[in-house]
């Protein structure tokens, strides 16, 4: 209902070239007549627990006897460089906890499109809560990542990729939320154009 208000708004078949926009942006973006959602993610050293058709992000877990692995995922922000959109990097948080112990362990990750090699993730920052819940701001969190020593930043990678957190798993990551941005942004361009489309 609201995109019927919005073409009338328009001014119904005077529409301002929104239609024929859209038409060109499909034309443009995708040479198929429909993409599909993928299935849901499957990795098999995690459980999926949340993957949304809708949603922008994933949720793993890695559950042992003597820890859970967390891994939090989404898509970075459109950036543009002049009129250009540039590929979307993959943000990742993954946080690692004892049962019934304290700190939760938490690390900030990102898979950068434009550094070499390709897909080979990053760790940006790593700090501990006192409980899963404990976020503040205003507490201490470490030194920056790349301040650490070399030596230590190596071994915190090697900890996350021993409990599966490696460059196979983001790369997979990635490819998934993208394919599902794909199909949520086809969609969405498809019905603005029926709707559009009905007040012509």
């Amino acid at each position: 209902m609201f995109l019927r208000r919005l073409a009338a708004l328009c001014g119904g078949a005077t529409d301002g070239g929104v239609l024929a926009a859209l038409r060109a942006e499909l034309a443009s973006e995708f040479s198929f007549a429909a993409i599909p959602l993928p299935p849901p993610f499957h990795c098999q050293d995690f459980v999926t627990v949340s993957d949304a058709p809708l949603a922008e992000d994933l949720l793993l877990r890695r559950r042992t006897h003597s820890e859970e692995v967390l891994v939090s995922a989404l898509l970075a922000p459109v950036m543009f460089e002049g009129q250009e959109p540039l590929p979307r990097d993959l943000l990742v948080k993954v946080f690692v906890s004892k049962p019934g112990a304290t700190p939760v362990l938490h690390f900030d990750c990102g898979l950068w499109l434009e550094e070499k090699p390709f897909g080979q993730y990053a760790i940006n920052a790593v700090r501990y809560h006192s409980s899963p819940g404990d976020a503040r701001e205003d507490k201490y969190e470490g030194p920056e990542f790349r301040d650490l020593d070399p030596q230590l930043k190596a071994a915190l990678k090697e900890y996350l990729v021993a409990r599966g957190v490696n460059s196979k798993l983001v790369s997979s990551i990635l490819r998934h939320l993208y394919q599902k941005e794909q199909a949520q942004h086809f969609k969405w361009l498809k019905t603005m154009e029926e709707t559009f489309t009905k007040d012509h």
